[in-house]
């Protein structure tokens, strides 16, 4: 529709806001972590992947998706050195519990640096090996909040660039303080956004995302007329 890509993760592009702030500030300075592991945590489409993708590419980590940690990890011990991102760690658990004990030891030893993202904190995460456990609970977190209304601005329109659509300030100006301050809200509106797009062949005016809006504060949340 509109001919510009998806914006690539580069840890400018990160939406930056009072509900994020001190999680990148302590997430964008490994060197100063008190530990050489950190976990971020935040709710459930908030951006974790983006900032594990960005996190990567700004320090040249490894990056891994937790349900495929012992997997990707043949040899923990050529990551010592490294800087490594799990994303979904907590997802990484279970059979690769003795993969990430070890991943955390040989980077301590090592001077290397690991980054964990999860939407749970590591202290709720279920764990088998007491060890592990007990490290978990010990590690620094930094939390994301929910969006305030500058930070669901500007999720809007990346979530609107991601689906190729721009939004004008007009109809920013009228979601903002409508639109329920969650990035589950952001992404639901926007699916629904972007399918009524679709169907009617045309912009998202301030019109078709006032009716996408009205539809979506119905009890049976119907998207037809």
């Amino acid at each position: 529709m509109f001919g510009f890509p998806a914006p690539a993760a580069h840890w400018d592009g990160l939406v930056q806001g009072p509900h994020n702030a001190a999680a990148l500030r302590l997430a964008g300075r490994p060197e100063d972590w008190a530990t050489p592991v950190l976990c971020i945590t935040g709710p459930a489409r908030c951006g974790l992947t983006y900032l594990a993708e960005a996190w990567a590419a700004r320090f040249g980590a490894e990056l891994i998706e937790g349900p495929l940690l012992a997997k990707t990890v043949k040899s923990p011990s050529v990551l010592a050195e490294a800087h490594v991102v799990i994303d979904d760690a907590d997802l990484s658990l279970g059979r690769n519990e003795d993969v990430l004990v070890s991943l955390m030891n040989l980077i301590a030893a090592g001077g290397g640096r690991l980054l964990l993202t999860a939407h749970r904190a590591p202290s709720q995460w279920r764990v088998a090996s007491p060890d592990l456990r007990s490290r978990l609970k010990a590690l620094p977190v930094g939390e994301i909040g929910m969006p305030d209304e500058e930070g669901l601005r500007a999720r809007l329109v990346l979530a609107a660039e991601r689906r190729f659509l721009r939004l004008s300030q007009e109809t920013l100006n009228y979601l903002v303080p409508r639109l329920e301050l969650a990035y589950d809200a952001v992404e639901s509106f926007m699916d629904r956004l972007s399918a009524s797009v679709s169907d009617a062949d045309r912009a998202p005016s301030l019109p078709l995302a006032r009716s996408v809006l009205e539809r979506m504060g119905r009890p049976d949340g119907d998207d037809e007329g």
